[in-house]
């Protein structure tokens, strides 16, 4: 239906009143009932107007035929013309989609010829007995009329016309056609009422499902809490954009932004002020990069953003910028401030022929490698393609390895700088693959946490440490890093202390490193695993202290036993100034809570030395060795005990 046909549709008086829509019909107005009635009407037009062009047709024959009035043949031909116009009124109707405008048009045009050809009869060949046709008529039409005017101009013609033609017959007549005219009225109406009572009904079922469905499918593609596309709605569109990138239509890139500091916050102040700092956070992403990307919530502090067409390297770091510098801005929830950044990884769709989950594999590697080198922006490359490929053949010679013969432990110590005297040994674990040769640790392990086969190689590497472990003397301890899988599952958990238990070492030996990050996970799970090890005697490290979100009231809520200062401050410490006393802070710390510490990453003479006047005592890293094996230690410590006792001031370094 055209606007210009809804308007005459709505100003229509009496055409369609408010009374004649139901309440929630009503809201959607009155065009959009006037389409849904004249879809409902349509089909009786198109069963009715047929057959009465045949019914005239036949009535045109038989006034040739059989009628012996003298103006036979101008009903004949009467009845033909109205039956051609009825012909072409159905085939008109049966062609197209009418308007509720048309449709009454066309019954307003068939009562019209109806009403015609029995008045012309009846002044022709005057009969009696045939002005029930009227009523004949009016019952039709009240069947099929589509609005109310319709019916009440038919039932009011129809009436007044019949009694017209029957006062001449007599009062007698009169009345019996008065009393037939009424109840004729009354049930045309009443049958008029029923049918649009039925359809409107109808409509109105019909409409209300509509509506549901619609909102239905709102709710289906919308986040709740951000009120953004959700992750059903991001891959339609993925879908989308890829299959029209294929039929040769313009490309676009898919970003992934991850959210880096906000578990931390969730879980220490709780899901209401977390849900908060999404919502502000969702808002933040579509100021920033709405108008030229669709953002998208794929779950968690995940979002996703599509940027239609082709952009430069410049032109992704610089909208990655501004995502990440919008998020990075203080927020004021609750009264509380927070700070959370982001990390932001680019994937354009022609890279290569790829599916929608490759794709998006190729994003979160690019985002993974931009939060793994602090840079905030990383846009995927054929290098890092090679990269991922690389990954790809690491994980599946991992699946098919065998981990007892091809795994193996290194141990790097862990001395006291005062007295030159070797405290412990972290175990660290090797790989030397068959295909692939040795593998670096921090890639094979990765692997091994992302498809879950470090629950496998933790028993394995544990048992080997502690066999090379009860050989050494009774005052070296060892450490052991955990991964994220081990800790947050009970079972593995059972399973590390059931090997304990067999491997006959005093669990007072052992320490068990984890990390800042892996603790924040899920940090009432962590406590549960580190408090049944604890049961058992051993230690607990955090490692990498000072690069992630835990603080001192977490340590104490852990019962941590030893931080272990991460590298990167050694590193730094040639600069002098704040990192100086940074470290002195956190040594410092440490002792007054009665808390272990050592520090990492030791290179150098100069290190080791600022170290030693800052108050440290333990300290690991090359400047003493490099992991070795563990048929090296025998000689290692042989060597360093000979130096301190030859000159309690000379390093092990020298020794070795």
């Amino acid at each position: 239906m055209g606007q210009q046909e809804e308007r005459d549709c709505i100003a229509s008086e009496g055409a369609l009143s408010w009374g004649d829509i139901p309440p929630d019909a009503a809201l959607c107005g009155k065009a959009a009932m006037c389409r849904e009635l004249a879809a409902s009407y349509e089909p009786m037009f198109k069963a009715i107007l047929l057959p009465v062009a045949a019914y005239f047709s036949i009535t045109a024959v038989t006034h040739l035929l059989f009628s012996t009035s003298p103006n036979a043949p101008i009903m004949a031909l009467s009845s033909a013309v109205i039956g051609l116009a009825f012909l072409a009124m159905g085939l008109k109707v049966r062609r197209g989609e009418m308007s509720y405008r048309k449709l009454e048009m066309v019954g307003f045009s068939a009562f019209g010829l109806a009403y015609l050809k029995i008045v012309s009869n009846q002044l022709m060949n005057p009969e009696p007995t045939k002005l029930f046709y009227f009523m004949l008529v009016m019952l039709v039409v009240s069947m099929f009329g589509i609005s109310i005017r319709l019916v009440s101009i038919a039932i009011v013609l129809s009436v007044a016309t019949m009694l017209l033609f029957a006062a001449p017959y007599g009062s007698t007549m009169l009345a019996q056609y008065t009393v037939i005219a009424m109840a004729g009225s009354i049930a045309a109406y009443c049958m008029s009422k029923m049918v649009r009572s039925a359809i409107t009904r109808e409509i109105r079922a019909r409409m209300t499902s509509d509506r549901l469905r619609k909102l239905a499918e709102i709710q289906a593609e919308q986040d709740m809490l951000t009120g953004l596309p959700n992750r059903r709605n991001f891959f339609r569109q993925l879908r989308e954009r890829l299959q029209r990138a294929r039929d040769g239509g313009e490309g676009f890139v898919l970003g992934i932004v991850d959210l880096d500091g906000f578990k931390a916050i969730n879980d220490t102040y709780g899901h209401t002020v977390g849900d908060m700092l999404l919502s502000e956070v969702a808002n933040r992403l579509k100021q920033a990069g709405g108008c030229e990307g669709q953002v998208s919530r794929m779950g968690g502090d995940e979002f996703a953003v599509l940027i239609d067409g082709r952009r430069s390297a410049k032109q992704l770091h610089d909208y990655g910028r501004a995502l990440c510098d919008s998020i990075r801005a203080q927020y004021l929830i609750s009264g509380l401030e927070f700070s959370v950044s982001a990390s932001v990884g680019f994937v354009r769709s022609d890279m290569s022929e790829h599916d929608e989950v490759a794709l998006i594999e190729r994003a979160d590697f690019a985002m993974f490698r931009a939060k793994a080198n602090g840079s905030g922006t990383v846009i995927f490359t054929p290098r890092l393609e090679e990269d991922l490929q690389q990954i790809g053949r690491i994980e599946q010679a991992l699946r098919i390895s065998d981990k007892e013969e091809e795994m193996s432990v290194v141990f790097q110590p862990q001395v006291d700088i005062h007295s030159g005297k070797t405290t412990g040994f972290e175990a660290l674990a090797r790989w030397n693959s068959p295909t692939l040769g040795h593998v670096r640790p921090d890639v094979f392990i990765a692997a091994a946490e992302r498809t879950g086969l470090i629950e496998e190689m933790t028993p394995i590497l544990l048992n080997k440490a502690l066999k090379f472990a009860s050989g050494w003397p009774e005052n070296l301890k060892l450490s052991f890093n955990l991964s994220i899988r081990d800790i947050m599952s009970p079972s593995a958990i059972d399973k590390l202390c059931n090997i304990i238990e067999q491997s006959g070492i005093d669990p007072k030996r052992l320490e068990f490193e984890v990390t800042e990050t892996l603790i924040m996970s899920d940090f009432e799970t962590a406590r549960k695993s580190l408090a049944r090890l604890q049961q058992l005697g051993s230690r607990v490290a955090l490692d990498d202290f000072g690069v992630g979100y835990a603080n001192f009231g977490h340590i104490d809520q852990l019962s941590i036993n030893t931080i272990k200062i991460d590298r990167s401050f050694v590193t730094r410490l040639s600069n002098g100034g704040q990192t100086v006393k940074l470290i002195k802070t956190m040594v410092d710390m440490c002792s007054t809570l009665g808390v272990g510490s050592i520090v990492e990453g030791v290179e150098t003479e100069q290190e080791l030395a600022v170290l030693r006047g800052i108050g440290a005592r333990n300290v690991q890293g090359y400047y003493y060795s490099k992991p070795m094996a563990a048929e090296d230690i025998p000689s290692f410590l042989s060597q360093s005990l000979l130096a301190t006792i030859g000159s309690p001031n000379v390093s092990a370094k020298r020794a070795v």
